[in-house]
């Protein structure tokens, strides 16, 4: 009989009953053991956790235990065994021993279980021995009930007319055994999966319920390929659809619940998540969480990054360096309106000094394209205030340069010893360095009116003495 083991075994099993249950060795497609033993013949594949190639001769240590897990080890041995160059082997299990394996080992009729050990390695997941290697149990005698073996077995059953059986012999495979009490008929026979019809690479399925064959899987160079058999990537998805129904992978979640998610989780060189990907099912929405400390997000093509969130929450849209909560490096086209909370327009312009904001500010004389705070009175080169908090910000920052507001609405200084400011008033610069006060009409033929050229804005704030800060409406005239 033949038995698939587990990885990374994947030893098959080949029962010999010699001289002991049947009247001779029964059919089996490996080299015979040595008559009169009560041996298991295996063969495997040699495999080491590292990967590293095996040498002519390695060392296995092979045990059976009473349970898949723990519980008592009831037989062992060890051997040194031929391996050829891609790791193949075979050994007869209790050869060791001129008894071979012990006669009551299987005489309980209860699951006995295997567990293979390379010697520097830790013990594989051990694997089931199933129904026919029980068959053992029969090794203390010669005949059943009196009578030889081979008046149990079924018409037909070494290739006499069996259909099923012949047709499986011949293809190097299915081995049948049945055995029966005195006096009672004979057993079914027992099929065994064999996995003759696979080809190399391919991983194996049942193709029905006793015999293996390929899938549309594929390993190649510790690669995977789903309907490939040369994968390109650690798993590989190969497909040909044209109606757009398929997309080579789909992910569902069944809960529906506000935590019901499905998509992917991504793991760091430690096994520490750093990025989760998902849709959820109560929300509906597609969510790209980097958890990892420091993480940021980059939508790429090519090589330049086109929109990136950095983990301060900044924005870059072509940048991945973003200075401010949205920075854009290229020209912006608005469709729509632009919706400011602060109501002024500012521009880095270069200044003597770092001005405070509110301070009133003129052109300055002595330096081209430059502002230096106003200090005398009706001061014609007025060019406007210091803003705090623009609405919209123009030109480029420097530690050179101040925002100075043309136009918009201000805190800015005024100064109501020259006269109290009532809302509505027009206000000039003042003797007060970088302080406006209430502009006073002059009369010329009659008529009274403001020197033009001086009118920094209008005052929406009152103000009737001392010095402060109120909200002015900046109309440079």
């Amino acid at each position: 009989m033949r038995v698939l083991t587990r990885p990374f075994g994947f030893a098959f099993l080949c029962v010999f009953f010699a001289s002991f249950l049947l009247a001779q060795p029964a059919q089996c497609q490996t080299a015979m053991a040595p008559a009169g033993d009560r041996v298991l013949s295996m063969t495997g594949v040699f495999h080491t956790a590292d990967g590293r190639a095996a040498t002519p001769v390695e060392t296995v240590t092979y045990s059976i235990y009473a349970a898949e897990v723990g519980g008592p080890l009831l037989w062992q041995e060890t051997q040194s065994v031929a391996v050829d160059s891609r790791g193949r082997y075979s050994l007869f299990l209790g050869a060791m021993s001129s008894e071979g394996l012990p006669p009551g080992l299987f005489a309980a009729g209860e699951p006995r279980w295997l567990g293979i050990q390379w010697l520097g390695e830790t013990e594989e997941p051990r694997s089931l021995l199933t129904s026919v290697p029980y068959a053992l149990k029969a090794s203390d005698t010669d005949t059943l009930g009196g009578r030889p073996a081979s008046d149990y077995l079924l018409a037909g059953a070494a290739g006499a007319g069996n259909p099923r059986t012949d047709a499986s012999t011949a293809a190097g495979g299915l081995l049948a055994v049945g055995v029966a009490g005195a006096g009672a008929p004979a057993a079914p026979l027992l099929p065994v999966p064999l996995a003759s019809a696979g080809t190399a690479g391919r991983i194996g399925k049942f193709i029905n319920t006793t015999d293996l064959g390929d899938s549309v899987m594929a390993e190649n160079v510790g690669r995977i390929g789903l309907g490939t058999t040369a994968p390109l990537d650690v798993l590989h998805t190969q497909f040909t659809n044209t109606n757009g129904q398929l997309t080579g992978f789909a992910v569902q979640n069944l809960g529906g619940t506000a935590a019901s998610y499905s998509g992917m989780l991504f793991y760091d060189q430690n096994g520490a998540v750093g990025q989760f990907q998902g849709f959820n099912n109560a929300t509906h929405e597609y969510r790209i969480n980097n958890v990892a400390s420091n993480g940021s997000i980059n939508f790429m093509v090519g090589s330049s990054s086109k929109f990136y969130v950095a983990n301060s929450g900044n924005i870059g849209i072509g940048t991945a360096a973003p200075t401010a909560r949205l920075h854009v490096a290229g020209d912006v086209v608005v469709d729509g309106n632009l919706a400011a909370k602060y109501q002024d327009v500012a521009e880095w312009v270069e200044s003597v000094d770092p001005l405070a904001a509110g301070t009133v500010v003129v052109v300055d004389p002595a330096a081209a394209n430059g502002v230096r705070p106003s200090a005398r009175a009706y001061d014609a080169g007025v060019a406007g205030a210091v803003s705090a908090q623009p609405g919209l910000t123009l030109g480029e920052r420097s530690a050179t340069k101040s925002l100075v507001a043309q136009s918009g609405r201000v805190k800015v200084k005024v100064d109501a010893r020259y006269g109290a400011i009532k809302a509505g008033d027009l206000l000039v610069t003042s003797p007060t360095p970088g302080h406006a006060m209430v502009s006073t009409p002059v009369k010329m033929k009659g008529v009274a009116f403001h020197r033009p050229g001086t009118i920094l804005g209008k005052a929406l704030e009152p103000l009737a003495s001392g010095t402060g800060e109120i909200l002015v409406l900046l109309t440079l005239q």
